[in-house]
């Protein structure tokens, strides 16, 4: 009676560990999408790590079968249409509609354009200078 009990008390214990096995892998890759950082590290003089990271940062290397993401964003690095993207923006792009969606109280900055370029301070105005860099 003790010993059927201690088997099955074992076998209750160890089954659920069998579950979280890791699964055997599926077909190994076949190294055409390292080959292809490979590459353009090679061709755009950037460390092929950097590629890497920044394309698991942007897709965590989920390539949806081949369909977009939620975001509308293709592939390991993420690319968009911007074609597409342009398109597609929100009808208070244009500046003309309260974005809040309230005629009813005085908009916050009624005219407000962007300011002049030497109006804004200098940590915003990096652009031209990495650019050169």
């Amino acid at each position: 009676m003790k010993r059927t009990a201690g088997t099955l008390a074992t076998a209750a214990l160890v089954l659920p560990l069998l579950g979280a096995a890791p699964a055997a892998p599926t077909d190994p890759p076949d190294g055409r999408l390292q080959h292809a950082f490979g590459s353009a590290a090679a061709e755009y003089r950037v460390p092929q790590s950097v590629l890497l990271a920044v394309s698991y940062l942007q897709s965590r290397w989920d390539a949806h079968a081949g369909a977009p993401s939620v975001s509308g964003g293709y592939g390991p690095m993420h690319l968009t249409d911007a074609g597409t993207a342009l398109a597609a923006t929100e009808h208070h792009a244009e500046g003309t509609e309260d974005a809040r969606g309230d005629n009813a109280r005085p908009a916050l900055h009624p005219g407000a354009g962007a300011p002049a370029p030497s109006k804004l301070p200098a940590r915003l105005t990096t652009l031209r200078r990495a650019a050169e860099l």
